[in-house]
């Protein structure tokens, strides 16, 4: 699921107590220098029931923190929706994008989730891909919580009154989907389709166990696999992630403070992640 679809599901969430022992080792980095740090945490965006709060040594991380870094403004993506989707009806529509066997697939996987056929007619692809799979987990019956892993850490940022830094604004982020060749829009929205919400469900468990326990490589290969297109994965991840790197390093050059970086998981793992230009640029990346 993209961040930005995760946006629409967002909400600030409560802190349950937590055993002092759990073993979970979600992605948790660190890259510092003679006088500061920044930890980077991978999320996923959308949690299970009971997962929160994360670990004691993830939990630490960010109390140590004085400023923590997110892809948006939380606030500000929530209020940016119907931008979001006016952005997506200016160009080439599911309409017009679509041929007669493609309308065909969308509009069985709509019905399949009891929508009506063309209900996403005025849409651009990628939007549509986005919104099937929102409604994909929520069909599934899998017990979430409303928000992921940033939702968790924008609030208790937010409440705690800790300095909050943005990426990327949502027009940006947006633009990443917006701008992609129709073609390539269209394969999204068609390996989109072939998720049931039972498919769905299965996903996010193999998903949270890898996160949850320290499996980078499965992890990994699991978000990658929603990338089968090369100008996908460049404009989604490797673009993106390339642009973070002087973000991050002007948290690392902060004389004597720890920042605390929360993006999505996918963004940390593999090669032309984060963590792996960072390791390029010369920077010694731990694993925690």
């Amino acid at each position: 699921m993209s961040r930005i679809a995760a946006v629409a599901l967002a909400a600030l969430l409560a802190v349950p107590a937590r055993a002092q022992d759990d073993a979970r080792r979600p992605p948790l980095f660190v890259v510092q220098d003679d006088d500061s740090r920044v930890y980077l945490l991978g999320s996923v965006h959308v949690l299970p029931a009971g997962a929160l709060p994360l670990p004691q040594h993830v939990e630490a991380a960010y109390d140590s923190a004085s400023v923590v870094a997110f892809e948006l403004d939380l606030d500000v993506a929530q209020a940016g929706v119907a931008g979001m989707m006016a952005s997506a009806v200016d160009e080439a529509t599911v309409a017009t994008a679509l041929s007669d066997a493609q309308r065909d697939s969308l509009n069985a996987a709509l019905g399949a989730l009891g929508l009506p056929s063309g209900a996403f007619d005025a849409f651009e692809p990628w939007f549509v891909a986005m919104t099937y799979g929102i409604v994909a987990l929520q069909q599934s019956g899998l017990p979430v919580e409303a928000g992921g892993v940033d939702a968790y850490y924008f609030g208790r940022a937010k409440a705690d009154q800790k300095e909050r830094v943005a990426f990327e604004t949502v027009e940006l982020q947006t633009a990443a989907f917006d701008d992609l060749p129709t073609d390539v829009q269209v394969a999204y929205l068609m390996d989109t389709l072939t998720m049931s919400p039972d498919s769905t469900a299965a996903f996010f468990g193999d998903m949270v166990d890898a996160w949850s326990g320290g499996d980078d490589a499965r992890l990994a290969t699991l978000l990658d696999d929603g990338f089968n297109h090369p100008a996908l994965f460049d404009a989604l991840l490797v673009a993106r992630n390339r642009a973070w790197i002087p973000q991050i390093e002007s948290l690392l050059a902060r004389e004597g403070e720890t920042a605390l970086v929360v993006v999505g998981a996918g963004h940390l793992l593999g090669e032309s992640s984060v963590v792996d230009m960072l390791r390029q640029a010369g920077y010694t990346v731990e694993r925690l």
